[in-house]
């Protein structure tokens, strides 16, 4: 990762933390060598803090995370004499003021030689289990994409192997399996890790602290910036008063379904609708001459029970996937025949057809990415909106 770029990011991140909500920064409090504090963003809003304090014996901390709503967790790792974890207990809790409070739940997991003890506690799955385990195995936290403990225990191990591609091998006791990945060191100063087939970068000292991360290369698109201190406990209950309002974050990217009658042919969309958060969409959040999932998380569903015409091409009754493909001069629509697909698993070849999308300024910004269709006169018109721009297709009945 380039320096410059990541500490850009880091003042965009410090400036924006001031704006919407106290941050309650120590100001003039230098933090002990040995903690960690990273505010992650999602554009302008905040969704996760976390604080650590680091020894040769172990890792010690706590995160508080926004989405869907206000959970914390506490978390405590052992650590053996050559940097390996042997035991880790992590405890999450919901905030009794936030209305989606449930008794706390979490786990224990002990790790001897090449296999390791589940014990889970509270939850929908509580009892102890066994199971084989690599070298060097890391328990996860439960936060997505890894906490960022988590993800400087990789980084330390990685570094103490002198492999520039150490493979790691993350253990998540939910679904008691191993998740295999991969640190790899793309400069002095710099790493990184794949999360669904793209990097999450990372900058990171000498002796493997991490000074910042960056998953904008990948669909989560967080920032994580490390600060000197916050007040965790002040920040967890005004982010869990605001839950209890109904002000909280909630699902980043909530599914919507939309349902149109156009000539007696019924037409549904289900999608889920990210939203704008302070950032550039177009060639950016969206980029340009790559394929878009027209959305987020699971691929964008089509169904039509009469054949079409939309944008002048046939097409037939049934279900289908809806990608679509930006360049500063032109957008166009792809309907895609695979279904039930996520979203970033896009085949070509299964295109039906790719037809041209007009564009349009609307006056206002629209927050949140729209697909809407609209009944008309000798059809209708589907249309995708976000941001400032409106892209549009005619749509008729064949």
């Amino acid at each position: 990762m380039h320096r410059a770029s990541l500490r850009r990011t880091s003042r965009n991140t410090a400036a924006g933390l001031l704006v919407g909500w106290a941050v309650y920064l120590a100001v003039g409090c230098a933090p002990p060598e040995d903690r960690q504090v990273f505010v992650e963003r999602l554009g302008v809003d905040t969704i996760s803090i976390e604080s650590y304090t680091r020894s040769a014996e172990g890792f010690e901390g706590d995160v508080v995370i926004r989405s869907p709503h206000t959970l914390t967790a506490h978390y405590q790792a052992s650590l053996t004499a050559d940097g390996a974890i042997s035991r880790m207990e992590v405890e999450w809790r919901t905030p009794p003021a936030n209305p989606e409070a449930r008794a706390p739940w979490g786990y224990v997991v002990t790790i001897e030689g090449d296999s390791a003890t589940l014990e889970r506690r509270g939850g929908r799955d509580p009892g102890t289990t066994r199971m084989a385990v690599p070298p060097g195995t890391i328990p996860l936290i439960g936060k997505t994409p890894v906490a960022f403990a988590v993800f400087e225990q990789a980084v330390r191990q990685a570094l103490a192997s002198g492999l520039d591609n150490y493979p790691v091998h993350f253990l998540s006791v939910g679904r008691g399996r191993i998740m295999a990945n991969a640190i790899i060191r793309t400069s002095p100063d710099s790493v990184s890790m794949d999360f669904f087939g793209s990097p999450i970068l990372a900058e990171v000292s000498a002796d493997g602290r991490v000074l910042g991360r960056s998953g904008e290369r990948t669909t989560f698109k967080a920032v994580g910036e490390r600060v000197d201190a916050v007040d965790l406990a002040a920040l967890t209950a005004d982010f869990a008063a605001r839950d209890a309002r109904g002000e909280g974050f909630g699902v980043a990217s909530p599914q919507a379904t939309v349902e149109a009658t156009i000539d007696g042919a019924n037409l549904t969309v289900v999608y889920s609708r990210p939203a704008k958060r302070g950032r550039e969409i177009w060639g950016a959040l969206v980029p340009y001459d790559e394929i878009w999932r027209t959305g987020a998380n699971a691929a964008t569903a089509f169904t039509t029970d009469r054949d079409l015409e939309i944008g002048g091409a046939h097409v037939p009754a049934g279900a289908y996937t809806l990608y679509s493909i930006f360049t500063p001069e032109s957008a166009q629509l792809i309907i895609n025949q695979q279904t039930g697909q996520w979203g970033t698993m896009y085949d070509e070849g299964q295109d039906l057809v790719r037809v041209d999308l007009t564009q349009e300024t609307v006056a206002e910004a629209v927050q949140r990415f729209t697909i809407s269709i609209e009944p008309g006169e000798g059809g209708g018109v589907l249309q995708l909106t976000w941001d400032r721009s409106r892209f549009s297709v005619p749509v008729r009945v064949r």
